[in-house]
């Protein structure tokens, strides 16, 4: 698929990963920090990368001074490890380890964790996208890799088929939907040991 369709296909996904977090439930999770680093890292991605797939500019806005996301922005060169080399910019939660990255000329959006077991991240961010945005997307295993020391756990946001009708006949072809993928080590860097990406799913 080439940019443009995967452009025009991030757009038509995306309303319903805003509709599906209404304005007066972001309050009740800034008034009520979630516990466990699982938990911020989680509600990060979910409120963050998650809700604007297709709208990072959005997201940067919301993530400045005042914004309802607001977080504090890393010096650039605090931030080069989290971007790759690629510009961008990197916000953080300092008290749970947590960073925001956001590379706009690639449509990337990753949240980086410094500390968490495998085992929490993973089921904290399956059970915070089907609260989100389970109205939409059936959520599902997509299988995992393993590179090393380095697992990566895929989660499939398919359109439920009430919106994929919506969407074939809004765009007239079959929506890819999403995936997530969640990558995690224990081992093999004690400072980062998960990292959490969003982007369209590939066909079968």
């Amino acid at each position: 698929m080439n940019r443009r369709l995967s452009c025009l296909a991030l757009a038509a996904l995306v309303l319903a990963l805003a509709l599906a977090l209404p304005l007066t439930a972001r309050p009740a999770v800034a008034a009520e920090p979630p516990r466990s680093v699982a938990e911020v890292a989680s509600a990060t991605f979910v409120l963050g990368c998650a809700a604007h797939v297709g709208a990072l500019d959005k997201l940067r806005e919301r993530l400045q001074p005042g914004g309802d996301l607001y977080l504090p922005r890393l010096p650039d060169g605090a931030a080069k490890p989290f971007l790759q080399g690629r510009p961008g910019e990197a916000y953080i939660r300092e008290e749970a380890g947590v960073t925001l990255a956001l590379v706009p000329g690639d449509e990337q959006c990753a949240v980086f964790v410094r500390r968490v077991a495998a085992s929490a991240i993973n089921a904290q961010v399956e059970k915070d996208l089907k609260a989100a945005v389970g109205r939409y997307f059936t959520i599902q295993p997509g299988g995992r890799e393993t590179k090393g020391a380095l697992t990566s756990r895929f989660v499939d946001l398919v359109p439920t088929q009430s919106y994929r009708e919506e969407l074939v006949k809004k765009h007239g072809r079959e929506p890819a939907g999403l995936r997530v993928i969640v990558t995690t080590s224990e081992s093999a860097n004690p400072d980062l040991q998960a990292i959490i990406t969003i982007g369209l799913r590939q066909q079968p």
